[in-house]
């Protein structure tokens, strides 16, 4: 038996995409690249026929493809992909594959995921982990995350509140010095912000204001509602199409990849142009034409868009300073957390409304998975293997 001293894994489990990072024994926290050398990885499953769970970019391209499929004949089809499973941990809920004939638990699924995750370091065996879960999650919610790493293969598994994670990712100032920090963690499907108090060293949660049903997913159906259906609308007859609530949400559903890489692009450029390619919108209107998308979006169109959505989460945000007796002024720091935070429409919303101290100096998408890994330094064993 080999030992390997001083290495140490973190993993950030998401909704929509996770990610994996190890500290060394340079006391230094990196990710670990997925297997197309992504820092994250879709948290996608889907089961093929010859009865093989396929995860990550490659279950998410199938899931992207089902969607464009099923608007050439406005039949949804066979499910076997699934995402969001996160959702549902702890509850009675499952997820049927036809492919498998069988149904899958929220943790059988997230094991999957786990699985996946730990394959990217192909020659070691990973016994211990710190997973983060949500503030939020309660003791159904953090049994099912642990029995999921036990299914992945993980002995020791302690887990960790996202905000205390991303705080760790921000240096020893945040995890040393006392003050009063606030985390707004708007990811792809769930919005918090939790205020955490260091003294003495120590770190704590005072309070968390949430939303379970807003992120990024909610941005994305506001580019597809605002943006792209009345274009589509003003370009072809769909009037049929639009009338059926079955057939409206299949074409919805399937534009939906552009919302998000319009949002995603829209996050670095002033201006984009949401195209597509021949055959991706494989029907045809009741003109005989098959539909194209060609809108070209500025900054002001995405703000006009986006900006009530990121107000529910600022509302939020200033209630939850509001009951604890607080205002801006009294935050140390605000640090984005998760990947819609990138855009610039909600950065300066942030420091117009809530505080100039508004903390960018980490990727808001990988911050959760490197605190973890610094965390797991401080109260994991060394990692062996045989």
């Amino acid at each position: 038996m080999r030992k390997y001293i001083n290495c140490y894994y973190g993993i950030d489990l998401g909704t929509f995409n996770s990610a994996i990072a190890r500290t060394d024994k340079d006391g230094v926290p990196r990710i670990i690249k997925s297997d197309v050398l992504k820092d994250t990885m879709p948290s996608c499953v889907y089961f093929n026929r010859r009865k093989e769970a396929v995860v990550g970019a490659s279950a998410m391209a199938v899931m992207q493809n089902n969607l464009a499929r099923a608007m050439k004949n406005f039949n949804p089809g066979e499910i076997n992909a699934f995402s969001e499973f996160k959702r549902t941990m702890g509850i009675a809920a499952t997820c049927y594959s036809r492919n498998m004939d069988r149904s899958f638990t929220p943790e059988e699924l997230s094991a999957e995921v786990l699985k996946k995750l730990k394959s990217f370091v192909p020659d070691e065996n990973i016994r211990s982990v710190v997973i983060t879960v949500p503030a939020t999650f309660l003791s159904p919610q953090c049994d099912a995350t642990v029995r999921a790493a036990q299914m992945a293969g993980f002995m020791q598994v302690v887990l960790l509140q996202e905000p205390l994670a991303a705080l760790m990712a921000c240096g020893p100032d945040f995890r040393e010095k006392d003050g009063c920090r606030l985390v707004f963690d708007f990811g792809g499907a769930t919005f918090s912000a939790t205020l955490v108090k260091t003294e003495n060293g120590v770190m704590s949660i005072m309070d968390t204001g949430c939303d379970g049903r807003l992120g990024g997913k909610n941005l994305d159906r506001e580019i597809v509602d605002r943006i792209i259906m009345p274009q589509l609308q003003k370009d072809y007859a769909l009037e049929s199409i639009l009338d059926s609530p079955v057939k409206k949400k299949i074409l919805r559903n399937g534009v939906k990849r552009f919302a998000e890489e319009a949002r995603i692009q829209m996050s670095f450029k002033d201006a984009y142009h949401i195209l597509s390619d021949i055959g991706d919108l494989p029907f045809e209107d009741e003109n005989g034409e098959e539909p194209e998308i060609d809108i070209p979006v500025m900054q002001q169109d995405m703000e006009r868009v986006l900006a009530p959505v990121f107000r529910q989460a600022i509302d939020i945000t200033k209630e939850l300073l509001k009951r604890n007796s607080l205002c801006g002024a009294d935050l140390d720091a605000l640090i984005p957390v998760g990947g819609p935070t990138w855009s610039p429409i909600l950065r300066r919303m942030l420091r117009e409304q809530i505080t100039e101290n508004v903390d960018t100096s980490v990727d808001p998408e990988t911050a959760a998975a490197l605190g973890a890994a610094i965390y797991a330094s401080t109260v994991m064993p060394d990692q062996c293997w045989d």
